[in-house]
């Protein structure tokens, strides 16, 4: 009986252990996601970092720890794809500082996520919140696009917020947005914070979009052995789509699980997610 007991203990003791150590490794360690993406429209190949749902977590002094691994990895391009702050909190010095120092880098651009527009509707000075990003040195794209030379490349940027629906499920801004987007021979790059519409929804059948980066669904929240992501604010729970790369329609789309955490609520066995996409010529695989 004894003998059964000290094992039953130091089962619980190892599980409890396990536990603490993943929950602190998903708050505080980094990971990198690395994918390849291939398009005939270039002939220059260029690396792309991404950054999403930052939620004002910090990873070393005022984020040197994330700012020495952007370094490392050498992007021509770095996108940040909302929620990078919390919209129930009134600090913007966090995401503005990563901005200052990312955007000596490389070009930074930045795409609204639901926490932005939280902010800007209940912070007092929120409406302030898009030229305090652009003053530290980030392009801010909502509904909006930029044509760019990226390594040589005729690139047109572009970032949007919501489910960028087909036009015969909505009619709308962002539907005359992506009307206008699409229109070019240039490789396209869109930022979509919230992936349902375009991946789940499949409204990627519909534009005419090459590359998309995403967030939102903090690959689950909590990632699960041989099954993955547990939970999705959009789909629930066992959503289909919490992290990779996606082919859908003509267009890829590179979903990230996202850096930090809103609300308090934990990451469990998910590592903050830093993306890093080499975009090179040829057909895609």
């Amino acid at each position: 009986m004894k003998k059964r007991r000290a094992i039953i203990l130091i089962i619980f003791v190892v599980i409890c252990l396990g536990s603490a150590i993943s929950l602190l490794l998903s708050w505080k360690a980094l990971s990198v996601s690395y994918y390849e993406y291939y398009n005939e429209k270039i002939e220059n190949a260029f690396k792309i970092v991404q950054l999403s749902d930052l939620h004002n977590s910090c990873f070393g002094e005022e984020n040197s720890r994330l700012i020495k691994r952007i370094e490392e990895e050498k992007p021509d391009l770095i996108l940040m794809t909302g929620d990078m702050l919390n919209g129930y909190e009134d600090r913007t010095d966090i995401v503005t500082d990563l901005i200052k120092q990312a955007s000596q880098i490389a070009p930074v651009y930045y795409s609204l996520g639901n926490h932005e527009l939280d902010y800007m509707e209940n912070q007092e000075n929120g409406g302030m919140l898009e030229k305090k990003l652009e003053d530290a040195g980030a392009v801010v794209l909502e509904k909006e696009y930029i044509d760019t030379v990226i390594a040589g490349q005729q690139v047109r940027i572009g970032g949007v917020y919501g489910y960028v629906l087909a036009r015969d499920w909505e009619d709308g801004s962002e539907q005359r947005f992506m009307e206008d987007f699409q229109d070019t021979d240039r490789m396209k790059i869109l930022m979509s914070h919230i992936p349902e519409g375009l991946l789940l929804w499949k409204s990627m059948e519909h534009w005419d979009v090459d590359l998309v980066f995403s967030g939102h669904a903090h690959g689950g929240q909590m990632r699960l052995p041989f099954i993955g992501g547990l939970y999705d604010p959009e789909e629930g729970f066992f959503p289909t789509y919490t992290k990779g790369m996606y082919e859908c329609g003509k267009g890829t789309m590179v979903l990230s699980a996202g850096l930090g955490s809103s609300n308090g609520v934990p990451r469990i066995n998910n590592l903050p997610d830093l993306v890093v996409c080499t975009v090179e010529s040829g057909e895609q695989k």
